[in-house]
């Protein structure tokens, strides 16, 4: 680099066509996935000779693009291309987050669009291109005085919340939204493990990661990640703490849990715990939620007992958990008339569990206080013991395993409450399942299938009470 040149520091908002020999400074926003591709000199084909001796470092080239910010309003996507070397260079140099000095970028206008499609939307008409065989034209990391303002601008929002879209709106649209692109404001509820797959075009491994996000409209959706840099983002993300806000998030379905979920895209641009006033609402509401998978979520709630009337066998029920729910509810009703195959009320099974008398957060192992610190006016955790049994139910066409029998239902069905079934003797408790044990039942269940914050069906029971045998003749089915 010449030792005569003088460079200028400018801003994005500064920047035109005739712009050179100029510094930017500015925060990474956004990073695609770093793309490679081989190619040949132009001119002449592609011999056998070529396959032979080709020098992969010397013919596989690379393309990177970075989203910067310097202003709470001027933003600006800037490419690097180069070998493949440089861009695995800048791709570790380079993270979300990162302050930078791009050297003697080339401005120019996006030609085509291209930088539209394939990148995320910014407030810059122009976009730079970093070349490593432009001479002095390389991006370092920053070490001067804007290195604190400059890092307060990853919390400033790329939208405002009236341009969001509440999750169960997406999901209720089902497959007309499929594809499109949509801006949400989302809590963190779970961060799942890093997974791997085997990429059947490819045979590579691939990994990915799987986040649990929900909003004050929607108890949970799954966000899928593939990126390495989002990846190692999202291990830093607290559930029921983290809020993200999501500019254009593509919706996509999920074919194992059959259910409406979100996926990063090249224009997708996430800001972590954005400047936003309803920001605590948001986490005041998503702490106030059941725990995930919880028996405290198997309660009938609004559903009365009393209407749930459609006769199905247990094979329907298993038919109906596995159709998709991207036009439906994600659980269903049904009344079946079976026979209870299992009730371990004097073995070693789980009969009792505890919960937060205030929250009813579930407590899952004894000793525990209240996992959400609830304290009415206070006082001290109040716990409370309720009936979590699990049981099997069986007809002609099959049986459903591991159905719920909580709280109320189960002191219904057992005849009496906590207190008095833990007073039983080991022979009472006996006594007590073989009464209840073969018996033939009108059962009213209540089915929740898979979704992204539970990963199995759940068969809950909110009532039991010996089959009318003239009923049982007339809708018993034989499928």
């Amino acid at each position: 680099m010449s030792s005569s040149k003088v460079f200028t520091v400018k801003k994005i908002a500064q920047l035109c066509e005739e712009s050179y020999n100029l510094v930017l400074v500015a925060v990474v926003i956004a990073k695609s996935d770093a793309r490679f591709f081989s190619g040949l000199p132009s001119g002449r084909g592609h011999t056998e000779a070529d396959s032979n001796n080709m020098n992969r470092s010397s013919t596989v080239r690379g393309v990177l693009t970075l989203t910067l910010r310097d202003t709470e309003t001027d933003t600006i996507n800037c490419t690097i291309w180069g070998s493949e070397s440089t861009i695995l260079r800048y791709n570790d140099l380079c993270d979300v987050g990162d302050v930078v000095d791009v050297h003697q970028p080339n401005v120019s206008l996006p030609m085509f669009g291209r930088c539209e499609q394939y990148s995320p939307t910014v407030s810059s008409p122009y976009c730079l291109t970093i070349n490593e065989r432009t001479l002095g034209s390389q991006i370092t990391r920053h070490e001067g005085s804007q290195l604190h303002s400059l890092k307060g601008l990853l919390n400033v929002p790329m939208i405002q919340q009236r341009e969001t879209i509440p999750l169960a709106d997406i999901v209720a649209s089902g497959s007309v939204c499929l594809g499109e692109m949509m801006n949400v404001l989302v809590v963190v509820r779970a961060v799942r493990p890093v997974r791997q797959v085997r990429v059947a075009r490819s045979n590579e491994i691939k990994s990915f990661r799987e986040v649990v996000v929900m909003d004050h409209s929607h108890a949970g959706v799954l966000i899928k990640f593939w990126s390495d840099s989002f990846i190692k983002w999202a291990e830093r993300w607290t559930p029921l703490a983290t809020v993200l806000l999501i500019v254009n998030a593509r919706v996509e379905l999920n074919r194992y849990h059959k259910t409406i979920n979100l996926a990063m895209g090249p224009k997708t641009i996430i800001t972590q715990d954005p400047k936003l006033p309803q920001l605590d609402q948001l986490l005041q509401q998503s702490k106030s939620t059941q725990d995930i998978d919880g028996a405290c979520s198997l309660t009938s709630g609004p559903i009365d007992p009393a209407s749930i009337n459609t006769v199905m066998t247990v094979q329907q029920i298993l038919n109906r958990t596995t159709k998709d729910m991207i036009h439906g509810d994600d659980h269903f009703t049904a009344l079946c008339y079976a026979i209870i195959t299992r009730l371990d009320l004097d073995g070693m099974s789980r009969i009792v569990s505890k919960r937060c008398a205030h929250c009813r957060a579930l407590l899952y192992e004894p000793g525990l206080t209240c996992p959400k610190n609830c304290r009415a006016d206070g006082a001290e955790d109040k716990l409370e013991s309720f009936f979590n049994i699990s049981v099997d139910l069986t007809d002609h066409t099959g049986t459903l395993s591991g159905c719920r029998l909580v709280a109320e239902v189960a002191e219904h069905v057992l005849r009496c409450n906590v207190a008095t079934f833990m007073s039983k003797s080991d022979a009472q408790k006996t006594q007590l399942k073989w009464s209840l044990l073969l018996e033939r039942c009108a059962v009213r269940l209540i089915v929740k299938r898979p979704t992204a914050v539970r990963f199995q069906n759940l068969f809950s029971i909110v009532a039991c009470v010996p089959a009318d045998p003239a009923e049982l003749e007339a809708k018993l089915k034989v499928y």
